[in-house]
């Protein structure tokens, strides 16, 4: 079913595909987006949306015109009015059926690197895929893949169940959590800061020769906080079948 995230990607894919026959390579195009070409082509072979922020970088880096892309989401935002019968569920409606949405922040993660754990958020505003919790999980309000090896509890490319805390109060230090800031996300051992930080410690103690943590505590703001997630359980993939669950934590 097409969608204003559809429409924004297929607008994206005709514009990288112009530059690319005006002689721009995908790896300028890439360079000048701060992303890997290997993104541009998941976007462009997979299932995988361009953020409206990457597609607003795309315009800016390019001096490209988007008002062709803000008219075809204006006349599909009116066949939508037109036709009221064909509605969506919402996300409230399909997170009480036990689904939630999945994150993926692969390619920021490459972009700042896996080995510190944590990754530069694109934007909010990107189409998510869906998962079913199932009944294991009936408090779950979101779930994020996690890659590198900061956190060795959790295998890289395994599924993080998370629940989102609405009372920072009830964040128990010593816990692992998923925190969202407007310029990162990360997964990590929370530690008071004092007033106005926390610090997040990976699990991951290898050190450089010189003693040196490879994994260094990273110092968040309070104040630059979105959201805090406490982590309700792990997910892997056995065999491509589907999921089985490991080391579930308790919900506070």
């Amino acid at each position: 079913m097409l969608s204003i995230a559809k429409i924004r990607k297929e607008w994206f894919i005709e514009q990288i595909e112009g530059l690319k026959e005006k002689g721009t390579s995908y790896a300028e195009i890439a360079a000048s987006l701060g992303v890997k070409p290997q993104y541009l082509n998941l976007i462009k072979n997979t299932e995988r949306g361009a953020s409206e922020k990457l597609t607003l970088k795309l315009c800016e880096a390019f001096n490209i015109n988007h008002n062709d892309l803000l008219k075809r989401i204006g006349t599909y935002e009116k066949q939508i009015t037109e036709i009221p019968e064909i509605n969506e569920p919402s996300s409230t409606e399909i997170s009480s059926q036990g689904r939630i949405p999945l994150h993926d922040n692969a390619p920021a993660a490459s972009r700042k690197g896996k080995k510190r754990g944590f990754s530069a958020k694109e934007s909010l505003n990107r189409e998510d895929e869906w998962i079913d919790a199932g009944g294991l999980f009936p408090e779950a309000t979101s779930a994020v893949r996690h890659y590198g090896d900061s956190m060795p509890e959790y295998p890289s490319g395994s599924i993080l169940v998370l629940k989102r805390l609405t009372d920072f109060n009830l964040i128990i230090w010593g816990r692992n959590y998923h925190v969202e800031t407007k310029e990162i996300a990360v997964t990590k051992r929370l530690q008071s800061g004092g007033e106005n930080h926390i610090i997040g410690y990976s699990s991951n103690l290898k050190t450089y020769p010189d003693g040196r943590l490879i994994h260094e505590p990273v110092k968040i703001l309070k104040k630059d906080i979105r959201h805090i997630h406490i982590i309700l359980g792990c997910i892997i993939k056995e065999f491509g079948e589907g999921i089985m669950p490991t080391a579930a934590t308790e919900t506070i």
